[in-house]
């Protein structure tokens, strides 16, 4: 990463265990989660940079009031690209290494005219990553959101890796081509960008990603109707790519991707974990 000025400097928490999660305070932002006894899940840039305005490219960036261009606001929100507040870190009294991280905001210091916060726990222990994020209406007006934490989980190849567990569902690219049914593993073969609708709440909608050696990371996520999978393939990588990075890894993440609509006062919560094993052992 650049030169990090102090919302930028990583942070790392362990469990008493030995597992261990890396973020920042810029965008509230999960940098990096090792289960006990395993290696890194997660991947990041090398080439990615930090600072206000700018996101993180890898980790898990938090999507929110707005997922990709689809409303008025800026593309993906507003959380990614500033300075969060970091509430506390640290083992509780489980041993579980836990970090709570807070943005707040109003009409007059955010593009979006509301006053909202938004609050991040993220918790690791054995081989299991929780991210939970909570968004409240401040305001006295009505908030319109979507949301998504954006994973990037890494792989050793895209080659071969596949992701089920979307079976039976309908997969919409996000480019406007006609939607497709998932009839089997979707193939980890970029560009691919899809959304997934209607996918079920807790175990019931269990996602698995498999690179075929690494052990494979289960998903499973509340509070969120769809799944995104995206790669970029090779030669359409952001710039913020380090060269041959985006063969290192796959998004798969768990979105709101219909309007939800807050009154004053009221909240949204959405929780993702994700869980390490062997391929037969996360399918179930």
């Amino acid at each position: 990463m650049s030169t990090p000025s102090e919302p930028c400097s990583p942070l790392t928490v362990e469990s008493g265990d030995g597992a261990a999660v890396r973020f920042c305070a810029h965008g509230g932002h999960v940098l990096g989660w090792t289960p006990v006894g395993g290696t890194e899940r997660l991947w990041l840039s090398r080439d990615t940079e930090c600072g206000d305005g700018v996101a993180i490219r890898g980790g898990v960036p938090v999507i929110w009031p707005q997922f990709s261009d689809r409303g008025p606001g800026p593309r993906h929100g507003v959380a990614r690209d500033r300075a969060w507040q970091v509430m506390g870190a640290g083992s509780d009294d489980r041993g579980d290494a836990v970090a709570r991280l807070r943005l707040t905001g109003d009409a007059g210091t955010t593009p979006i005219p509301h006053a909202f916060a938004l609050h991040l726990e993220v918790r690791a222990s054995g081989s299991t990553l929780d991210i939970e994020l909570t968004a409240r209406n401040d305001g006295t007006d009505d908030l319109t959101m979507t949301a998504a934490l954006h994973t990037y989980l890494r792989v050793a190849s895209t080659t071969g890796t596949r992701v089920t567990g979307l079976e039976g569902l309908l997969a919409r690219p996000n480019d406007g081509q006609p939607p497709w049914p998932v009839d089997g593993p979707i193939e980890v073969v970029g560009p691919l960008d899809v959304a997934v609708e209607g996918v079920a709440d807790g175990e019931a909608g269990a996602v698995v990603v498999d690179d075929g050696g690494s052990g494979a990371v289960t998903l499973t996520a509340r509070g969120f109707d769809s799944r995104v999978v995206w790669n970029p393939g090779p030669g359409r990588a952001p710039g913020d790519v380090h060269a041959g990075g985006e063969a290192e890894f796959v998004c798969v993440e768990p979105a709101l991707l219909t309007p939800l609509t807050l009154g004053a006062g009221r909240s949204w919560r959405g929780v993702q974990t994700l869980s390490v094993g062997s391929g037969s052992d996360a399918a179930g």
